[in-house]
């Protein structure tokens, strides 16, 4: 019998109890030096983690019925504070939030989120703030609606024409608006609909894009060990972060391509770029006097924006 993973074993057990004897010995100097909210009391190398249970919603609200609003939970070897209040959760988002600004660190930012440069996981700095105040300017404004208000328009005549196609058969009406939304979301985005015209036809950069933003809802529900137990991250023992690294790269390829596409239009004299990606571009080539994008935050800031909404016009649009 080989001795190769046996020596993997007892590697990965070793670096188990050398992550808990730490994580134990910085817990009591923490306890010593500042007063942690109350919670269930923890479990050796997993935590509180048991506690949460197949429907975490469920058990923490449980749990601050016992504890309180705000409690103390230990998730692996990551410390967590739980708001389960809306007056407590104000708190931490309104009145205090320049403390609370950064996000913990975890695979998918690192892997699929090109390293944390997008708006949502990169830490509190100039740079957050910049991106933050595009994403205001041209994503979130009033004004930004008003320059999208035609793709709009156009979408709901798209779901007039096919509704009015449809005649006396029976319609899955929830579903036609939710793929409604998702083509209104990709053209604000990308330039491109989701889910075509609305004839029938397929786009095979469509059909790409939305197979990506199907396996990465799935990998988004794995729950990973490696970002709770940080001595096996490196192990991959579930495989997630090889899978979000593929992912990644097909994102990064798919995003580049079209990047580069649209910058080259632009430079030729093409279609006018009214897009949120058009605007990135415009913003990278033209800073006016402030620090200049990279493309690699365009790709990221265009990965955290888009798929949030729609991946969830999307799982309705497939499941409904």
């Amino acid at each position: 019998m080989s001795t190769l993973p046996l020596l993997i074993l007892y590697t990965s057990l070793l670096a188990i109890v050398i992550s808990f004897l730490f994580s134990l010995l910085r817990n009591r100097r923490r306890h010593s030096s500042h007063r942690l909210p109350p919670g269930p009391k923890p479990w050796p190398i997993v935590g509180n983690l048991p506690h949460l249970g197949p429907m975490p919603h469920q058990s923490i609200a449980g749990l601050a019925r016992t504890h309180g609003p705000l409690m103390y939970l230990r998730l692996g070897f990551v410390d967590v504070v739980v708001a389960a209040s809306a007056s407590v959760a104000a708190q931490f988002l309104k009145i205090h939030d320049s403390n609370f600004s950064n996000r913990p660190p975890n695979s998918g930012a690192k892997h699929i989120a090109y390293n944390y440069q997008d708006i949502v996981f990169r830490p509190y700095g100039p740079r957050w703030r910049m991106l933050r105040k595009i994403s205001s300017v041209h994503l979130f404004s009033g004004k930004a609606l008003d320059d999208y208000r035609h793709v709009r328009q156009e979408e709901m005549a798209v779901l007039t024409r096919a509704l009015a196609s449809a005649g006396t058969e029976p319609v899955n009406l929830a579903q036609r608006l939710n793929l409604c939304v998702v083509n209104a979301l990709g053209r604000v985005m990308l330039g491109f609909r989701v889910f075509g015209d609305g004839t029938g036809g397929s786009d095979p950069r469509a059909d790409e894009f939305k197979s990506m933003v199907v396996e990465l809802m799935v990998l988004a529900g794995v729950f990973n060990v490696g970002d709770f137990v940080p001595a096996l991250e490196r192990l991959d023992l579930q495989g997630v972060a090889r899978k979000m690294k593929k992912l990644h790269k097909r994102f990064d390829v798919f995003l580049s391509d079209i990047l580069e596409e649209r910058k080259m239009n632009g430079r030729d004299g093409g279609n006018k770029l009214t897009d949120l990606l058009g605007t990135l571009i415009s913003l990278m080539d033209d800073a006016n006097g402030e620090e200049k994008l990279t493309e690699t935050e365009i790709k990221a800031l265009l990965l955290v924006c888009s798929l949030p909404s729609l991946s969830l016009s999307l799982s309705l649009s497939l499941y409904s």
